[in-house]
C-alpha cells in the first residue's frame, strides 16, 4: 500500500518542538553552567579569603605568645588548640570552612579544625577540587580547596583551607538539575509539538482553503478566484498573485477564443467564394469562356487571401514563440528611412514622403524587422490616406529610446475603435476592411514585432484629422 505523506502542519510542528526542546536544554546547560562558574567564584573568594584570615592569625600568634604558650588574641581573648606552637584566632571563619595549618618542612600540623583534612599540595593562586574514592568509613572524599605556603617568623607554614562539596547545597542543587530536565524533555516534546500543531493547523488552513478553490478552477471557470484571509500577510498575497494569473490566463484564453472564432470566420468567407465558384463552373461555367475567366480569377485571389491570412499567422507564432529571434544591434535610422521611401514610391508614385531625422541618429534595432513594420504600417495608411498620400516620419530622441512617429493625411480612426486596433481581426474601423485588401493582422504583427525587439508600439489620432503610429526602441 502506498504510504500516506506526512502533512505539512505535523512536518512543522515536529520540527518546532524538536526546535524549543533543543533551545530550552541548551539554554538550561547555559545557565547551570555559570550558575556553576559563579559558585565557584563565590567558593574561591571565600577560600581566599578564609586563608588570608588564617595567615593574618598565625602571624599574630607568633608575634603575641605569651610565658606559658597561650597566645593572645586582638581584644583580649583567647582560644587554646592541640598545637604545641601555641594558639591562633580562628572563630572568625564560616562553620562550613574546613583547615589545618602545619609546618612546611616537618608536615607538624599547628593547628586545624578538622583532623580528617589530609595534607594537600600546594595551589598557588588557585583552588583546585580534590576527590579520593572510599577516603570515609561512610563515603568519599569531594572537597575544593586553596593552599597556600606562609612564612611567619624563622619557620614557613603550609595554610590549607577547604569545602565540602558533598554537603554543599548549591553543589546539590546543580547535580540534580539534569536528571530532572531528563525527565521534563519528553512532556515537553509532547506539549511543544501539540501546541505547534494547533498553530500550525490554523495558520495553514487559508492554504487549504486555496488549495480546494485552485482544484475547482479550469479553462471553464478562469473568472473564479481564490479567498482572502483579509490579514495582509504573505499567504494573502500568494493568494492575489494567483488570482491575478488566472485573471491574465483568463484573459488569454478570451483571446485564443476569440482569436479562433475570427480565423474561422475569416477562412470561411473565402472559402464560400472558392466553393461557390467552383459550383459554378461544374455547372455551366466552363462552357462560357467569360464566367470561366472570371470565376478562376476570383478563385485565385481567394487562395491568395487565405495564403496571406496564414502566413501571417505562422509569422506571428514563430515570433511569439521565439523562433524568429531578433537580431537587434546599433544602426542608423536615415538609410532605413530612404529605402522605405523609395520602394514604397516604386508601386505608388504619387505617394508623398516627408522626412524629420538628424544625420547620424542611431537606434538599436533589427533592420528587418523593423522595414517590415514601418512597410504595413505605410501600406494601411496609404490605403486611407488622402489624394495624394502624404506620409511623415519623425523621430524624437527622448532619454534611452527613441520615438518614430509616423503620420498620414487619411480620414483617422474614431475613438471607440483606435484601442483595438492592433488586436487580431479587429473589425471595428475600416482600416481593417476586407474591401480594401487587408487581412486584418498587418498592425497585430506590427505590435509582435516591436515586441520581440524590446520595443513597444502606439496609435494616436483624431477622428477626420489623421493617424499617428508611434514606435519606441532602444536608444
Amino acid at each position: 500500500m502506498k504510504k500516506k505523506p506526512v502533512s505539512t502542519a505535523n512536518r512543522l510542528a515536529i520540527q518546532f518542538s524538536l526546535l524549543i526542546t533543543t533551545i530550552i536544554i541548551l539554554l538550561s546547560i547555559i545557565f547551570v553552567l555559570m550558575l556553576r562558574m559563579r559558585i565557584r567564584t563565590g567558593q574561591k573568594h571565600v577560600l581566599e579569603t578564609a586563608v588570608s584570615r588564617l595567615s593574618d592569625g598565625l602571624f599574630m600568634a607568633t608575634m603575641h605568645r605569651g610565658q606559658n604558650g597561650q597566645t593572645m588574641m586582638p581584644g583580649g581573648g583567647m582560644m587554646r588548640f592541640s598545637g604545641p606552637q601555641g594558639m591562633m584566632p580562628a572563630n572568625d571563619l564560616p562553620y562550613y570552612i574546613s583547615f589545618t595549618v602545619y609546618e612546611s618542612e616537618t608536615k607538624k600540623v599547628f593547628q586545624s579544625n578538622d583532623p580528617f583534612l589530609p595534607l594537600l599540595p600546594l595551589t598557588r593562586g588557585k583552588s583546585l577540587r580534590y576527590r579520593q574514592k572510599d577516603y570515609y568509613i561512610d563515603g568519599d572524599l569531594d572537597i575544593l580547596y586553596d593552599a597556600e605556603e606562609v612564612s611567619a617568623g624563622l619557620t614557613t607554614y603550609i595554610i590549607q583551607a577547604a569545602i565540602s562539596l558533598d554537603h554543599d547545597t548549591a553543589q546539590n542543587i546543580l547535580r540534580g538539575v539534569p536528571p530532572v530536565l531528563l525527565i521534563l524533555i519528553v512532556p515537553l516534546l509532547i506539549i511543544s509539538y501539540f501546541a505547534a500543531l494547533l498553530i500550525t493547523r490554523s495558520t495553514m488552513n487559508p492554504v487549504k482553503q486555496m488549495t480546494k478553490a485552485a482544484a475547482r478552477i479550469g479553462s471553464e471557470n478562469l473568472d473564479k478566484r481564490l479567498p482572502l484571509s483579509g490579514r495582509g500577510d504573505e499567504l494573502d498575497t500568494l493568494a492575489v498573485t494567483f488570482n491575478d494569473l488566472f485573471s491574465r490566463l483568463k484573459s488569454d484564453f478570451d483571446r485564443e477564443r476569440r482569436f479562433t472564432s475570427d480565423v474561422s470566420h475569416e477562412l470561411k468567407t473565402p472559402l464560400a467564394v472558392v466553393l461557390g465558384h467552383a459550383n459554378l463552373i461544374r455547372r455551366w461555367g466552363k462552357d462560357d469562356p467569360v464566367q470561366f475567366e472570371k470565376s478562376l480569377a476570383l478563385l485565385i485571389s481567394e487562395v491568395h487571401s487565405m495564403e496571406t491570412i496564414i502566413s501571417n499567422l505562422l509569422q506571428i507564432s514563430r515570433l511569439e514563440n521565439g523562433k524568429s529571434a531578433a537580431s537587434a544591434g546599433r544602426a542608423e535610422l536615415y538609410p532605413l528611412f530612404s529605402r522605405l521611401e523609395q520602394d514604397t514610391k516604386a508601386w505608388r508614385k504619387d505617394c508623398e514622403f516627408e522626412l524629420v531625422c538628424p544625420r547620424g541618429q542611431t537606434a538599436v534595432f533589427d533592420d528587418e524587422l523593423l522595414y517590415q513594420a514601418l512597410t504595413i504600417v505605410v501600406s494601411n495608411s496609404i490605403k486611407f490616406a488622402g489624394k495624394p498620400p502624404v506620409i511623415t516620419i519623425k523621430v524624437i530622441p527622448v532619454q534611452n529610446e527613441v520615438s518614430i512617429v509616423l503620420s498620414d493625411n487619411g480620414p483617422g480612426i474614431e475613438p471607440e475603435a483606435l484601442p483595438h486596433i492592433f488586436e487580431r481581426f479587429y473589425r471595428g474601423d475600416p482600416s481593417h476592411n476586407r474591401s480594401k485588401g487587408g487581412s486584418g493582422l498587418g498592425l497585430s504583427i506590427v505590435k509582435v514585432i516591436m515586441n520581440v525587439m524590446g520595443g513597444s508600439v502606439a496609435a494616436e489620432s483624431t477622428f477626420g484629422n489623421g493617424t499617428s503610429i508611434i514606435f519606441r526602441i532602444p536608444a
